[in-house]
Formats: structure tokens, sequence, C-alpha cells
């Protein structure tokens, strides 16, 4: 699990070459994100707590930022926007994650990495006595990193690099791959499964000439589902380098893959040059139906996501990719199409529950659950926390005892998303269930005043600091928006968190604009129109 403070501390003083300012500002990040007037409070209390000679010693706000720059030029913490709009810092968790695991491996060497069961269902068995069973976040972030067999898959990448160009051994090597599958020694684990199945479809039954390059481009997917996205961006592009090396035509390829440079913009915060993107590829002459259903999907679910719902936008992309799905695979037996059609499906029913239709939101749900459930577990814990969504929408438009059930489910299946997140190691899914979590209970309090949750405020920063590490600027003007349309309303039981709204408003306003997000700027603009807002559903997309 992720370090103690003790365990972290003597990490921080394992770490060569690092000052004594630099080793006490690292301290002072163990809590989480924090912006630099907080960080600047912490270090000079610690100053003060300090040596006889150091008592009273202060140090300013210039030289704090130069010890941050520092340490974000060695790849130690990052932080969440820029200089203009008063960042958060956070300690990077594969800087974290990579010290904590020599740390274990130095105290049990006969373990090594396959003891290390950092799994999020544990962590709730640890929760101290009477406190809410709250998981820690930078667990979540961890887990992104490495699982019981991501060390094995990484180690097998780094021998298929260093034999490329020898056809014969890439040959053996894919061939072990195939035949440890066959034989039952791949994990039975949901993500494990389906990234064998996915390397047996595209990778190994592939024509022998095309395996190297479609390994990189099945690796990319790897890493998105594991919400490493600047990791499957830079593989992704070494497969595109690699193809176009060898003299072939990358759109061939990559026409049969789920991975897209759609797919890798948008989890790069660029939505209009994903949507640019996958409409080019769904255009392209001689795109095969599957492509072009999977590109007008993608395509449909950025303009969902940036509010553009009109009929010939994102409701005429998702018929569409239905019809292409259907053309592609007339008798439903490729799971790659299938879980397109999923997808859509999914997606449509999202469209229709921002929109008010509830009702057709959940006979799409419906239908995409039905082909979700042949062990299509991507799909399913993409589903869940929107079934959960269409429940609150539900009670929102509800009036008394009649909103107790759709509280009472969607909270249900919140608990089920978390689950199912954990099961396939996806901390965005993870901190978007908890996002949603918090929306409910904001509901549930403004609407029906039940009493809010003793962890809701955990919530928000685990949820928070998530988005941090995955960089993921949708997350980030969520957790901003939902504690603004929060906090005013309890401005009294949380002062604090009241006096930070306009801020974090500001901010999500800033993300918002960036990435084209025209609904949640509209709503931005009603929450500060109005010195006492009025309750609102704020129906969340996910993206």
């Amino acid at each position: 699990m992720y370090p103690d403070r003790a365990t972290f501390g003597k990490i921080v003083d394992a770490e060569p070459d690092l000052s004594a300012a630099g080793r006490e500002t690292l301290l002072v990040l163990y809590d989480g994100p924090l912006k630099i007037p907080r960080i600047l409070l912490r270090v000079n209390a610690q100053e003060k707590q300090g040596s006889v000679a150091k008592k009273g010693h202060s140090i300013s706000e210039s030289a704090l930022r130069k010890r941050l720059d520092v340490l974000i030029g060695r790849g130690i913490i990052a932080r969440a926007g820029n200089e203009r709009t008063n960042p958060y810092y956070f300690i990077r968790r594969l800087w974290i994650f990579n010290r904590y695991i020599l740390a274990r491996c130095r105290e049990n060497p006969a373990g090594g990495l396959l003891d290390l069961k950092i799994l999020l269902g544990e962590i709730s068995r640890h929760a101290p006595e009477g406190k809410p069973e709250v998981v820690q976040p930078r667990v979540i972030s961890a887990i992104g990193e490495r699982t019981e067999r991501s060390h094995e898959v990484k180690a097998a990448y780094e021998a298929f690099r260093r034999r490329l160009g020898e056809p014969e051994a890439i040959g053996d090597y894919l061939e072990g791959i195939y035949a440890d599958i066959f034989e039952g020694k791949v994990p039975s684990s949901d993500i494990d499964g389906s990234l064998a199945r996915d390397f047996l479809r595209f990778v190994a039954t592939a024509s022998p000439e095309e395996h190297e390059i479609r390994f990189f481009f099945w690796y990319a997917q790897f890493f998105q589902t594991l919400d490493l996205y600047e990791a499957s961006a830079a593989t992704f592009e070494r497969g595109i380098e690699l193809t176009r090396q060898q003299g072939r035509d990358p759109d061939a390829i990559l026409a049969e893959a789920r991975i897209s440079r759609g797919s890798i913009l948008m989890h790069l915060n660029d939505l209009a040059g994903a949507k640019e993107a996958f409409l080019s590829d769904a255009r392209r002459s001689g795109a095969g139906p599957f492509a072009q259903a999977k590109n007008l999907f993608g395509a449909g679910e950025v303009e969902l996501a940036c509010g553009a719902t009109g009929p010939a936008l994102a409701p005429a992309r998702f018929s569409r990719a239905l019809e292409r799905a259907a053309v592609a695979d007339p008798e439903h037996r490729n799971p790659d199409v299938e879980e397109i059609r999923g997808d859509t499906w999914r997606r449509s029913g999202t469209l229709y529950r921002v929109t008010g239709q509830y009702d057709k939101a959940r006979e799409c749900y419906e239908m995409a659950d039905t082909i979700y459930h042949d062990d299509m577990f991507r799909g399913r814990v993409r589903l869940l926390p929107e079934q959960a969504e269409l429940m609150r929408a539900y009670a929102f438009s509800s009036s008394g005892a009649a909103a107790g059930p759709y509280l009472t489910r969607a909270a249900g299946l919140y608990e089920e998303a978390k689950s199912a997140a954990q099961r396939i190691r996806s901390i965005s899914r993870f901190a978007h269930t908890l996002i949603g979590e918090c929306e409910l209970a904001r509901i549930a309090s403004q609407k029906f005043s039940r009493p809010l949750p003793r962890d809701l405020d955990a919530k928000y920063s685990n949820a928070f600091e998530i988005y941090c590490q995955i960089s993921s600027k949708w997350g980030m003007a969520q957790c901003f928006i939902s504690e603004s349309l929060l906090y005013p309303s309890v401005a009294d039981e949380f002062p604090d968190k009241y006096a930070d709204t306009a801020d974090k408003l500001g901010q999500a306003e800033a993300y918002c604009r960036e990435l084209g997000l025209a609904t949640e700027l509209a709503l931005i603009r009603r929450i500060k129109a109005q010195a006492d807002p009025a309750t609102e559903l704020n129906p969340l997309t996910f993206l």
C-alpha cells in the first residue's frame, strides 16, 4: 500500500542529490495537492520548529517557487495548471510508487514484486475504528502504475524492444505469450483477461510481419486502460514511427485497433483536436465499417462532453456508428465490434439523460448492459456510474418520499461502480464515482434535507488528487463546480470551504473554456449570477 508518513520520510531521506530544502518541501507535500500559500505556511512552520540556529527564520514565496521548480525538474512533483492560475502542486505517482517498490523490496528481498498486493479492496479492511472507510488517493494512484502482472508486461515490453529487427526472436516471443494464455498462466483478474484477449485478437493472430508494430499499439491501449495517458501517447507514436519505417500504412493497422489518435488526444485534454482526428479517420478513403463506427462514436463522445447535442451532432454520430457497426458484424460475433455497439448505446443513454429524457436513457443503458455482460468489463465499469447518475436524475425530478428509492439505488450503483473500477485498476473511473457520490450527497441534502456524510470532504480531496495525477482538466473542473454548488448552501458549517469557492469556480471556468465545455460554462454563469443559486442537477458526463 502507499507508504505511511514514517516510511515516506525514509524514502525522502534516501533520495540522492536532494538538498535539505528540497527534502523539507517534499515532506510537506505528503498530505496531497497544495497551493503555494499553504505550502509556504507549512514549510515556515517546520522552519520555526527546527534547530535553534533556524528558529524564527522564514523563507519567501520566490524562494519556495525555486524549490518547487527544482523538484519539478527532477520529475518528483508536478503542478496542475500554470503559474498564472495559482496551481496545486503534488507528488508524481510514478516517482513515489517506484521508490516505495524499492523500499518494500529492500525490506523483503525474497518476496519480490509479486508479494506487493496493492489492491484497492484491501484498504477498506484497514480503516481505523470509528472512521469512514475512505481509500487514500495515493493508493488509488499507485494502482495505475502496476498490477500483479503488469510489471511482467513491462519486462516483456523491454525484452521485445531489444529484439526488434530479429523476426525469429520476435516470433518465439509472441508464441511464448500465446502459449501462456492458453495454458492458463495469465491471472484471471478482469483486466488481465481483457488484455490477454485483446493481445490474441489484435497481435498474436495477425500477420507475423506486423507483430512488432501491433505490439506497440496494443501496449498503448494497455497504458490508456491504466490512465497513463502520456505513456500511451508516446508508445502510440512509436508504433506510428515503426510502421512508416517499414513502409506500411498505419491507418490500415489502426482500423482494427481500439486505440486511435482521437482517443489519445481526448485524454490529453485536446478535445477539439480529438474530434478533428476522429472525423478525419472516419472519413478516410478506404476506412472499413468498424473503423468508421469506432471514430464516429469517438466524435460523438467528444461532442457530448462539449454539450454539442443538436440533431446533426452527437445524436447523428451515434446513430451512424450503430449503422456501421451492424455492417461490420451483422451476426454479432466480433467482440471488438460488439464493444463499440455497447459503448454507443451507453453514450446514447447519456445523451438522453443530460437532455432530460430519462426513460429513453434507461432503455439505452439496458441495451448496453445486455452487451457488456458478455465479459466486457471495461464497458461495464463505464456503465455503472452512468446508471447511478440516471437514478440521481430520477430522484432530482421526484418530490418527497418518492425520491427515496432512487437515492438508495443511486448510492448502491455507485458502490458497485467503485468495486468494478478497482477490479480493472481504473483510477479515473474511481474518481468519477467519488465525484458522483458527492453530487448525490449534495442533491440529497439540498432537496431532501438529508445530512451530509462525514467523509464528503475526503471524497472531494481524493477525487481531485486523482484528477491531478492523471492531468484530467475535465475532472478538476468537475470537483470545483460541485464544491461551488454545495458549500454556499452550508457556509456556516464549512466556512473555510465556502471561502475557497470563488477561486475554485474561477479555475473551473478557465479549464472549461480551454476544453470547450459549453454546458459547464453555462452552469458557472448561473452560479455567478445568483447570490443564492437554485439547486442544480448538474448531470455528469464522465469524460
